[in-house]
């Protein structure tokens, strides 16, 4: 593209972005700032490119002649922000430690029914979220009293959505698993990769279409003891944001609360709510008995709160271990706790044998586990380690949950969760996974323990069947050897002939075959005529001396290769 028609693509893409920030505003509400302007230009350009691939102009031009039909899509496609289950835990942690109080609240007033609501509640997970909270936390301890959570969004297709309550099972299993046996199970045929909310769930949930500007006719005269309006106020003007509050306020019983983002303060309006908790309000005095053993907090900078101690049983702070031989993960997995006062990081172990001797002499709340670590793996230490008394076990691993070998082994044998191990793009959602796994730790019971049931549906064993009909190969150079290395150290179970050829290095075979052998407890041998093919064996090749013989020794057989880097 010249430079003259890229700038005129700009330039067009801005009035474009222009029109369809204030068809949306007008809608809903939804004011998109400049923190905002990457994700509608994302947003709009995968629009053009679902309509044919479209220049600028065109689209400017389609929507020009079909405002009102784009209209309705621009609002549903603007306004389904991310979320996932158990967002902002600190808000359900607060659920926990009030639902006594919330209880009382209703029986006071003559009623049996907790009423919460979850405005703009996107695709329905904030509100399962909170019906797997107060069916756990209340099951068998109030008779006669129950809950029901109501979810609306102005999204029509996101509360089809929540309304079906089908969803992918990467988002499932971030749940915690105590949350997960009798709420969910496992789809069929087409949808074998989801999971689908239980009607015993379900029973407690309904959604409807709401515009936050209009709660009069979203709610139709309906009163709450919790309304949630989380990460969406910052989406709005300030003045609709005061006029947002102030309804609520008409819709909330007494004793209630709204409970905001975690970076949404309500400060700047013109008579704030009081704070309870980070994001957690009142309209109304507290009572003596609410403000006992309470204390002000500055964590959170938004707001000036009033908060409890740790709910329950959980420690505080809890006193972390973290176990992985990887300097990296060990990095992030620092990071994650020491941002974090409610968490102190007391050590470090590099594999199963460390983690227990470090257990005799510190004392430990909980730990992270890694799995495929030297000397001693994280399922060998907790079927010879682990016992009732021991720290709260959260696996953090590379290895898939679903893999009934290795991770669904650490459950059976102790571990209270599992964690897929996080990365620079997803650290901030894989932090509050881990650190909410490990505090609901606290709150499981023995009879928790074990596989749930979503996890014994989607368990799957990844031996590969076969191994000497097939083989494995890697390519690079000497400079990528230490990641080959530790891609091997990964592999485990049945394994194929696994050929690791190097560019360049022809003379250094014999050497490079002697650190694979002491780096990892693989057979090694430098790949010749006299040496035999075969299973679970590693052979050092030189690349353009023997790729060719692997080519026509497999041609007619499965082989996976992997490139490290650049090849010629």
């Amino acid at each position: 593209m010249s430079s003259a028609l890229k700038y005129n693509d700009e330039v067009v893409m801005a009035r474009v972005i222009k029109k369809v920030s204030d068809i949306v505003a007008k809608e809903s509400g939804n004011v998109f700032g400049e923190d905002q302007y990457s994700m509608v230009v994302n947003r709009i350009r995968k629009r053009m490119i679902d309509l044919g691939n479209l220049a600028a102009e065109e689209y400017e031009v389609h929507l020009q002649n079909n405002e009102m039909s784009e209209s309705d899509f621009l609002v549903s496609l603007l306004t389904t922000h991310h979320t996932f289950f158990f967002r902002e835990f600190a808000h359900f942690e607060f659920l926990i430690g009030h639902i006594d109080t919330l209880v009382n609240n209703v029986k006071k007033r003559g009623d049996n029914t907790i009423s919460i609501y979850s405005a703009a509640c996107s695709r329905g997970q904030e509100v399962y979220s909170l019906a797997m909270l107060f069916k756990t936390h209340m099951a068998g301890k109030y008779p006669g009293i129950t809950f029901h959570v109501f979810g609306t969004d102005i999204d029509p297709k996101s509360v089809d959505y929540g309304v079906n309550g089908v969803f992918p099972y990467h988002e499932v299993k971030s749940i915690p698993k105590m949350y997960l046996s009798g709420n969910w199970q496992r789809g069929t045929g087409t949808i074998a990769k989801f999971a689908r909310v239980k009607k015993e769930l379900q029973k407690y949930c309904s959604f409807a279409p709401g515009n936050l500007l209009d709660i009069k006719k979203t709610v139709s005269g309906k009163k709450f003891d919790i309304i949630l309006c989380r990460n969406v106020l910052i989406y709005f003007k300030h003045e609709d944001t005061e006029k947002i509050v102030n309804d609520i306020k008409d819709y909330i019983h007494p004793g209630g609360v709204l409970i905001t983002g975690l970076s949404e303060s309500l400060k700047s309006l013109k008579n704030p709510p009081r704070g309870l908790a980070p994001s957690v309000y009142s309209f109304e005095d507290a009572p003596v008995s609410e403000v006992e053993n309470l204390h002000i907090t500055q964590e959170n900078p938004a707001t000036t709160s009033v908060v409890k101690t740790h709910t329950g049983g959980i420690p505080s702070p809890v006193r972390i271990l973290c176990v992985d031989d990887s300097p990296v993960i060990v990095k992030l997995l620092s990071k994650i706790f020491q941002k974090d006062p409610d968490f102190e990081l007391v050590g470090v172990a590099t594999n199963g044998i460390e983690a227990a001797e470090f257990l005799k002499n510190n004392e430990v709340d909980a730990m992270t586990l890694d799995i495929h670590m030297p000397e001693m793996d994280g399922v060998e230490y907790l079927k010879k380690h682990h016992h009732a008394s021991h720290p709260k076990v959260v696996v953090v691993s590379s290895a898939s949950r679903e893999d009934s070998r290795y991770a669904l082994e650490t459950l059976k044998h102790g571990a209270v969760d599992f964690v897929e191990k996080p990365s620079l793009n997803n650290i901030g959602e894989r932090a509050e996974e881990i650190k909410m796994k490990i505090k609901m730790a606290f709150f499981q019971s023995s009879k928790d323990t074990g596989l749930s049931s979503v996890d014994h549906d989607f368990s799957q064993n990844f031996d590969i069947e076969n191994v000497d009909d097939k083989a494995r190969a890697y390519i690079g150079s000497f400079s990528h050897l230490n990641a080959m290395t530790a891609s091997l150290k990964e592999l485990r179970g049945n394994q194929p002939p696994i050929f690791i050829f190097f560019e360049g290095n022809q003379n250094y075979l014999d050497g490079i075959c002697e650190s694979v052998s002491s780096n990892t407890s693989w057979p090694c041998h430098v790949w010749d005529e006299a040496v035999e093919v075969k299973s679970h064996t590693v052979f050092i090749c030189d690349l353009a001396r023997d790729m060719s013989r692997l080519l026509e020794l497999y041609k007619d057989r499965p082989t996976s290769i992997s490139i490290f880097g650049q090849c010629s």
